[in-house]
């Protein structure tokens, strides 16, 4: 997962990296995204902290998943 501002042809573009996420992970991130932002522009803080509630959110179902 990484994070850019910068979205013109004229500019390098200059990525941070955030973090993992798997097709299904990634796509429920863009969901929520829509749902609490929807075309708003939003923070590089808006953006990590969401996507660290869904990494503990998916982390917290694959663990109840991984228990036997």
């Amino acid at each position: 997962m990484r994070w850019t501002q910068t979205s013109s042809d004229n500019f390098k573009y200059d990525y941070k990296y955030i973090g993992e996420a798997n097709e299904p992970e990634f796509e429920l991130l863009l969901d929520f995204l829509w749902f609490l932002y929807e075309d708003k522009e939003i923070t590089y803080n808006q953006f990590f902290d969401t996507y660290k509630e869904i990494r503990d959110f998916c982390d917290s179902i694959k663990g109840l998943v991984d228990k036997e």
